[in-house]
């Protein structure tokens, strides 16, 4: 398996909170289906727990797991803070291994992506289908790729979204992207500019996951795909739909 190239675009936990302070549209999609759940709730690379602590706010049993240690610590400082009772679990989501099955696992806002090589890919699929209980669903969440994204070359730097600080100042973060067809990667680079100034950079790989592609994905490792969204207020998947959404369980084998 290739090994992660992501870990130091999360080793600064604290500005991650603040890069992604302002981010909430996909939280009621995940509380309700995590409520819906029953529990207990697994969420796959949890980061500093931006999503698990909205949905432990709602009385679910719900447990993050991430392979980030600084990211690990920060939620674990924040859910302190808060009184809440989570269970924080350093791990790759290649090999999970776990004390207990789940009714629900997801892993959110194109996690999965940063898995850049099959075999990565199918074992995490694997390892969340064994940590499902019987009728569990996995949520599996990653962008549906763009024709005219992908076209890119790389030349142009665009402005990629704005990052408002809480003293009131703003970052630009600029960047120029990059598609590696061989591979299926979406290469970025990042400018995080302030005042003309740059703070920071970061490069970027995300695989693309195709959707036929990422069907067969599911069904190879043993997981049945119930239904499949466009965004996250559950629209029908169509052809220009930003997300993949899917609600995955495992395979029901035939009878002889």
């Amino acid at each position: 398996m290739t090994p992660l190239d992501c870990l130091d675009l999360y080793a600064d936990a604290e500005f991650y909170d603040v890069e992604f302070a302002d981010r909430n549209i996909e939280i009621p999609f995940y509380r309700r289906h995590a409520r819906q759940s029953n529990g207990p709730v697994l969420e796959v690379a949890c980061g500093t727990g931006r999503l698990t602590m909205p949905i432990a706010r709602d009385g679910v049993d719900v447990t993050g797991l991430d392979v980030s240690g600084p990211m690990l610590e920060q939620a674990a400082r924040k859910s302190t803070a808060e009184g809440l009772k989570i269970e924080w679990i350093e791990q790759d989501c290649r090999d999970m291994r776990l004390s207990r099955t789940f009714a629900m696992v997801f892993s959110a806002t194109n996690a999965m992506q940063h898995l850049l090589d099959m075999e990565s890919a199918c074992a995490f699929l694997r390892s969340a289908e064994r940590a499902l209980q019987p009728g569990g669903q996995l949520i599996i969440d990653v962008f549906n790729p763009n024709p005219a994204k992908l076209a890119r070359t790389g030349a142009t730097r665009y402005l990629h979204k704005t990052i408002n600080l809480p003293y009131g100042e703003s970052i630009r973060v600029e960047t120029v992207s990059e598609y590696r067809a061989d591979k299926q990667i979406l290469h970025f680079d990042l400018f995080y500019m302030r005042d003309g100034q740059l703070l920071r950079t970061k490069r970027v790989n995300m695989r693309c996951f195709f959707p036929e592609e990422l069907l067969a994905l599911c069904r190879f490792n043993g997981l049945e795909v119930l239904k499949r969204f466009g965004d996250y207020n559950e629209s029908v998947f169509c052809e220009g739909s930003p997300k993949q959404l899917l609600f995955c369980r495992k395979a029901v084998e035939a009878c002889p």
